[in-house]
């Protein structure tokens, strides 16, 4: 009975006067009409957005300077070499005679330049995962249809992440977090240039993809501070709170278990690191803004429709030559890693990956029985990728 009383006194002292939580509240109220329409991670309203915003013709009001943009920094982001064609020369080609097709052949976004010869399209993924086989029939399609036409294929993904299939080397890899940087550029330089009502759809979008690439800064250090003054409270309110059945069946394993530390947790997916791990690889990473710690190498798990998928994954590091050397040795140890894992500016890069159907997944049982599944089979790996962690990063 104390114990009760004494969790209602915590939540009272968190509701009651706190002029952080009506920052927040305040925040969040604000109208978006993405949010207001629950659309904020559906792919295809994304695809929508993008591909009217690469149409010169659409109603923004921006002209080709979306598309230059975008095309640009899509080539300077890539180290293939596309004859003819450069992030330079892009900034010196007329944009007139554009088409953009949407769901082509199942493609999500089709940009044709027929003057200049070009196509751009896009394979757009947010935590949808990719079909086998996809993105290689994709651009057969493209390259069958536009012969003799420069191609740029690209896979657009919410960490910008390497491609499952090691055929689809020829894709470059483009993040959310890449796109919200062109275009806050562009809503930056152009804005006033707009209409009222096109710059404050664009407005919501920007605080869309802000939200949905985690890059809200001031919304995040006022979230942090909510949380270190009333850590207690919000822990009470999380853990009896509504969590998504995955995400409840995750966690129930990892926090009962002292081999693992979880990095972030979401209904979406949970990311996490066993200790053994942990204790040799050092906090290099310069990307996964979502992580507690800058953590180099780490496992997650996400939750997909009837699908629960367990990876793997390196990103980029502060030593572009050691993440080369711990590539090389994790293949030469026998985890699969794509074309893409080797090059210089490669950013994301799976090397492990298992999947498990969950035929209900509101079904807690079923849904932790398949997570404990997968991580079990994770366990078989881990031994071998800690030989080569150990050596790769030993201090010399």
């Amino acid at each position: 009975m104390q114990e009760v009383k004494q969790k209602v006194e915590l939540l009272d002292k968190f509701l009651a006067d706190n002029p952080e939580l009506e920052e927040l509240s305040a925040h969040l109220s604000q109208f978006n009409v993405f949010r207001t329409l629950r659309i904020e991670q559906t792919e295809i309203r994304h695809s929508n957005v993008l591909g009217w915003l690469l149409d010169p013709k659409e109603s923004h009001g921006l002209s080709d300077i979306v598309l230059r943009r975008v095309l640009s920094n899509i080539l300077l982001l890539s180290d293939k070499t596309i004859p003819g064609l450069s992030a330079a020369k892009v900034e010196l080609l007329d944009f007139f005679d554009i088409e953009t097709l949407r769901e082509w052949r199942n493609i999500d976004i089709v940009v044709i330049d027929r003057t200049n010869k070009i196509v751009l399209f896009f394979e757009n993924k947010i935590y949808s995962g990719e079909s086998s086989g996809q993105l290689v029939k994709y651009l057969q399609i493209i390259n069958e249809e536009y012969s003799g036409f420069k191609i740029i294929p690209v896979f657009l993904t919410l960490t910008g992440q390497d491609s499952n299939d090691d055929k689809a080397s020829d894709y470059i890899c483009c993040s959310y977090l890449d796109i919200l940087s062109i275009l806050e550029k562009i809503y930056e330089q152009r804005g006033s240039q707009i209409t009222e009502s096109v710059r404050a759809f664009l407005s919501d979008y920007l605080d869309t993809l802000r939200s949905l690439t985690m890059k809200e800064t001031e919304l995040t250090q006022l979230c942090k501070s909510i949380y270190r003054k009333h850590r207690k409270a919000i822990d009470l309110i999380v853990e009896h709170g509504k969590k998504g059945t995955g995400q409840q069946a995750v966690e129930d394993i990892l926090e009962n278990d002292i081999d693992y530390e979880i990095l972030s947790s979401t209904s979406s997916s949970v990311w996490f690191i066993p200790i053994s791990w942990a204790k040799c690889i050092p906090e290099n990473a310069v990307v996964w803004p979502n992580l507690k710690r800058r953590i180099s190498i780490c496992c997650w798990i996400e939750f997909l429709q009837d699908r629960m998928h367990l990876h793997f994954e390196l990103c980029k590091m502060n030593d572009s030559e050691l993440r080369l050397k711990c590539v090389k040795q994790l293949k030469k140890a026998g985890f699969k890693l794509g074309s893409n894992a080797f090059k210089e500016k490669a950013t994301y890069s799976r090397f492990f990956n298992a999947v498990r159907k969950v035929k209900d997944q509101t079904n807690f049982e079923e849904t932790k029985e398949a997570a404990g599944k997968l991580l079990t089979k994770a366990e078989e790996q881990y031994p071998i990728a800690e030989a080569v962690f150990k050596n790769v990063f030993a201090k010399k």
